[in-house]
Formats: C-alpha cells, sequence, structure tokens
C-alpha cells in the first residue's frame, strides 16, 4: 500500500498529526511506503511559505486580534457560494505540485491534514482523474472556515466531535462522508500510568498537587506574569514548567524564579520526549488551547486552565471545553485565584476531572486505521498527462467558473 500526506506548517498540529498516523501506519504494517509532503514548502513561492509558517506565528503572536477579525469574516463562506470562495484561487500556486506528485507516486490513499490541502484536492478533482481514496479530518473542536469548498473531492472526512455532523451535512457533505473519531493523538495519552509511578519515573514529589504548565509558541502571558501568580498561590504545590525548544525562555524563566524565591517545589526545563509522563503526574494543565494539546489533556484524563488572547480557533476550542466543564478560563491576573479555588473546593476540582473523563475519545487512530486498511487498491490506469503548469490551473479555473454559471442557472430556474 502506498500513502501520500499533504500537510503544512501552519502551527504545529497538522505535522504532529501527519506523523502520529504515519507511526500507527507503520507499526501495523511496516511495508506501507508513504511520503509527507509539506505543500507550502515545496510547491508554493518562498514569500507564500514564509507566510505560512512564519507569518502565521507572528500574527498569532503580536496581531491575534487582527487574525481573529480576517478568521471570522471568513466564516461568511456558505455553501452555495462555495465555487466563488477565494479559497480556490488560494491554492493555485499548489496545483501542479501536488498533482505531478500524485501521479508520479501513484498512492492508494491521500491524507491531507490541512484545510487548503483539502480544498486543493476538491480542485484537482474537478478536471482530473485521482483514484486514490482521499481523507482529510478537522484538528479543533470549532469548524474552521471553507469546509464547503472540500464536499466533492473528499471521500472520508474525520470528525472531532458528533455536534459536527449536521453543520457539515449543510455545508454539502454526505452523511456517508462523515466519521466522527475525536483527533488522533498517540495511544499512549490514553493508556494512563498511575501518578506515583509517572512521578516517580520523573524524580517528582509525590502526593502534593501538581501543576504542569505547557508554554507553547505565541503564549501569551510573560514569564513575570506567571511567576508572580504563581508566588500568590497559598498552599505549597509542585509547578512543572516546559518551556519548549526555545533555551533563552527557560533562562528568563528560571531568573524570575529565582528573583520570587517560591515556596512550591518547581520543574523548570526546555524540550522533553517524556510529555506522556508528566502529563500523567500532575493533576491540573494551564496552557493554551490547540486542537492537539486539549485532545492530548482530555485523554490524560487532566482538566485545563485555559489562558485567554488566542487565536480564533483556540477559542472555539477553548468554548468546547468550557462547555463541557472540563476546563476553567483564566488570564494573567486570575491563574493563583483559580487554583486557589480549586485547592479549597476540591469537589469542584473532582467535576472538572469527571468531566473530562466523560469527553475522552481514547480509538481515535484505531478509527483511522480501520478506514485506511479497508481501502481499495488505486488503479491509476498508466494515466499520462502531459502536466504543463499553467495548463493545469486553466483546465480548474475553466472548470469551477462553468460549475458557477450552472448554479446561476439553477437559481434563475
Amino acid at each position: 500500500m502506498k500513502i501520500l500526506f499533504f500537510t503544512a506548517s501552519a502551527g504545529n498540529g497538522h505535522n504532529s498529526t501527519t506523523k502520529r498516523i504515519k507511526e500507527k501506519i507503520l507499526e501495523i504494517d511496516p511495508k506501507t511506503e508513504i511520503e509527507i509532503i509539506d505543500v507550502y514548502k515545496s510547491y508554493a513561492g518562498k514569500l507564500k511559505a514564509w507566510t505560512m509558517e512564519q507569518g502565521y506565528f507572528l500574527a498569532c503572536n503580536h496581531f491575534v486580534s487582527i487574525y481573529n477579525y480576517f478568521f471570522k469574516k471568513s466564516e461568511k463562506s456558505n455553501y452555495l457560494n462555495r465555487d466563488k470562495s477565494k479559497a480556490n484561487k488560494e491554492v493555485y500556486p499548489l496545483l501542479y505540485g501536488m498533482l505531478k506528485k500524485i501521479y508520479d507516486f501513484k498512492p492508494d490513499i491521500i491524507i491531507s491534514t490541512y484545510i487548503f490541502c483539502s480544498v486543493a484536492l476538491n480542485n484537482l478533482r474537478r478536471y482530473y482523474s485521482i483514484p486514490a481514496t482521499t481523507i482529510c479530518m478537522t484538528l479543533d473542536y470549532g469548524i474552521s472556515p471553507y469546509w464547503e469548498c472540500c464536499t466533492k473531492g473528499i471521500d472520508y472526512m474525520f470528525l472531532t466531535d458528533e455536534y459536527m455532523v449536521k453543520p457539515f451535512i449543510e455545508k454539502g457533505f454526505k452523511k456517508e462522508q462523515l466519521i466522527v473519531s475525536g483527533i488522533p493523538v498517540s495511544d499512549k495519552f490514553s493508556n494512563s500510568l498511575p501518578k506515583n509511578e509517572a512521578r516517580k519515573i520523573l524524580n517528582l514529589k509525590q502526593n502534593i498537587f501538581t501543576l504542569l504548565i505547557m508554554k507553547a509558541s505565541f503564549f501569551p502571558i510573560k514569564n513575570k506574569d506567571i511567576v508572580k501568580e504563581l508566588s500568590k498561590i497559598d498552599t505549597p504545590i509542585q509547578v512543572i514548567i516546559i518551556n519548549g525548544k526555545n533555551l533563552k525562555t527557560q533562562n528568563n524563566m528560571q531568573k524570575y524564579l529565582n528573583k520570587f524565591k517560591l515556596k512550591h517545589y518547581i520543574v523548570n526545563i526546555g524540550f522533553t520526549d517524556k510529555i506522556v509522563e508528566y502529563f500523567n503526574a500532575c493533576d491540573l494543565i494551564l496552557g493554551k488551547a490547540g486542537g492537539l494539546s486539549t485532545t492530548e489533556s482530555i485523554n490524560s484524563g487532566i482538566p485545563s486552565l485555559i489562558v485567554n488572547k488566542l487565536p480564533q480557533q483556540e477559542i472555539y476550542n477553548k468554548d468546547y471545553l468550557i462547555k463541557n466543564n472540563c476546563a476553567l478560563e483564566v488570564n494573567k491576573n486570575t491563574i493563583a485565584k483559580t487554583i486557589n479555588f480549586l485547592l479549597k473546593n476540591k469537589d469542584e476540582y473532582e467535576k472538572l476531572k469527571e468531566s473530562t473523563l466523560k469527553i475522552r475519545k481514547t480509538n481515535s487512530l484505531e478509527k483511522f486505521m480501520n478506514v485506511i486498511f479497508n481501502c481499495t487498491p488505486a488503479i491509476y490506469n498508466d494515466v499520462n498527462y502531459k502536466l504543463n503548469k499553467k495548463e493545469v490551473i486553466k483546465n480548474i479555473d475553466n472548470s469551477r467558473k462553468k460549475s458557477i454559471k450552472g448554479l446561476k442557472k439553477t437559481k434563475k430556474i
């Protein structure tokens, strides 16, 4: 079997998901041929690739209100106007490279982990024969714009939660295309270690309330403000701070920890390959609301404190967790107040934990594998188009315009 992944570096989630699915596939069948393509790095111009990767981080870090404005504006897209959507032209620079890769590699299955890769596949199938089974997925707990542009080119759409089925049908998907699976994170988060064992492995203190602070990309609260809040927590606790690969951030955090001389037991680290153990060792997670990180905490059965000032898709994730009573929202001035409340009201903490366990979807990867390993092998019949970049875009653009004209005639009738 041959599987082709199309992904993008807009945030870390798309590539991480690709890696998890690949690992599981090879665990089941090591002979599977797999290729992974970061489409913007591979097929878009340098400026477009930079905008997709670095520009995304810049926007979410410094201009999040502007980013959210345009995100909300994009949500006005709808099924009836799908062929007019700017998302279609957005992917034109990707089409030739993606199609050439498909015909060169001849995959049985194409898996897209990014919305614009899925839009591109939909456009390619307007004109060209692509016999591979196509699969894509949602990686957040809210519904991003432009999925209505993918209804014809996707065979299976994996959804995060049951509530998404109705909106996706309204966007033009058929029920048989939709599979509610949850977000595919590592099985290790579901097969949790007992807390005392995890703490023993990590040389942490036993029998003490433990807070894990996940300082992911563009974390909106400064180190100084985090440490100030920790100093206001009444009861001594154990605090693990994971700063990621940025050594400067870790050192800056340590500077403030030394200055404030907290009464808590603090572990301040950078990158770790024992993230599952740290999740299993903690009682509460303070972090952002990325789709993968929130799913990892949910599957580990750990309630969350979610910071504010988030990009719009993470606001939807936060709202989903709060609505399901497995997270609380905090800002730079309310972290200590919220933790003090939970420490003094253990029944409220237990309610959060019970609610978190209720919404776990621990077999997401299994659902993916059931579909992947039951797909029919693709037959390409020696497809040998003489591909020309301008011609590919012209063919697809003309096909899209015909669809728009057809839609206008239907409206008149």
